[in-house]
């Protein structure tokens, strides 16, 4: 995808990469104990000595053939509930097979659409986007973050545009700083205008994660955190002095395609929500 960063320089895998973190990341946050129902402590006793502890997991009673609707959501949404296995998922007993994993349906998706420009991705549900060329991509909102769902990663279905969509979300649901390193401001324009976002404040929220950005066309990136904006327009407004020492009583500034006059206490009426990033300023008194 233009102006995203080739994450398969980075890692050949990184879906696969990024579940194995994830899942490292839920033992150490405890939502996987390593001892579960399907596991049963076991030792063999010598000469009153524990010679051998150690966890085993106990064998399915069968094999499924078909994957229901059920089980699909359960292996995206919930296997942490399971077992992995190299070839497929235990779940209750029953061991499903990779082979027999069907592909998300277009029909269980939905679009993610921000509303009055807050863009809220709720666990246990499945997003389709679409990129610049027209592919559809779909995601989960599992475990607190966006990914191409397991039950394809788990067959070898490794899509990178899926991943650098999901990791642009997830970002900016925790701390999107530094998205400008990874992301071009026409790719953050895209993927904020597709999801309905427009110009002004504006949040994103994925599972319990959510943050508050102001959507610029400045020269501060495209998705400023709302307490940079803050911090910026109180400076503009309180400290006027400094700002505008080398301005005029009169001098227009441009703000966001707007005109604003400086008045006699060397003052701008800029409403909040201005976009103060992109100010075109006038030129400075000469000494």
């Amino acid at each position: 995808m233009n102006g995203m960063v080739n994450w398969k320089n980075i890692n050949s895998n990184p879906m696969a990469a990024l579940s194995g973190k994830q899942r490292m990341i839920d033992v150490l946050l405890g939502k996987r104990n390593a001892v579960n129902r399907r596991q049963r402590d076991s030792f063999i006793r010598r000469d009153n000595c524990v010679d051998k502890i150690g966890l085993y997991t106990a064998p399915a009673s069968k094999t499924a053939g078909k994957v229901s609707d059920e089980i699909l959501d359960k292996i995206n949404f919930a296997y942490l509930d399971g077992t992995e296995l190299p070839d497929g998922f235990i779940f209750e007993g029953v061991k499903y097979s990779k082979e027999d994993f069907p592909s998300v349906s277009l029909d269980k998706c939905e679009k993610a659409v921000a509303e009055n420009n807050a863009l809220v991705f709720q666990p246990g549900k499945y997003y389709q986007f679409m990129d610049e060329g027209g592919k559809t991509h779909i995601l989960t909102c599992t475990y607190g973050s966006l990914y191409q769902p397991l039950s394809d990663t788990k067959r070898g279905i490794i899509d990178d545009t899926s991943f650098e969509i999901g990791q642009f979300w997830n970002k900016l649901s925790k701390n999107g700083t530094f998205i400008g390193l990874n992301y071009s401001n026409e790719t953050v324009r895209r993927l904020l205008n597709d999801a309905g976002i427009t110009e002004g404040f504006f949040s994103v929220q994925v599972g319990d994660n959510r943050q508050e950005y102001f959507y610029s066309n400045g020269n501060a990136g495209t998705a400023v955190p709302k307490e940079r904006y803050d911090n910026t327009y109180h400076f503009f407004m309180e400290d006027t002095d400094t700002v505008f020492r080398d301005y005029e009583p009169g001098d227009v500034f441009l703000v966001g395609g707007k005109e604003y006059v400086l008045s006699e206490d060397k003052k701008l009426d800029l409403p909040y929500g201005a976009d103060i990033y992109d100010m075109k300023w006038p030129p400075r008194k000469r000494v």
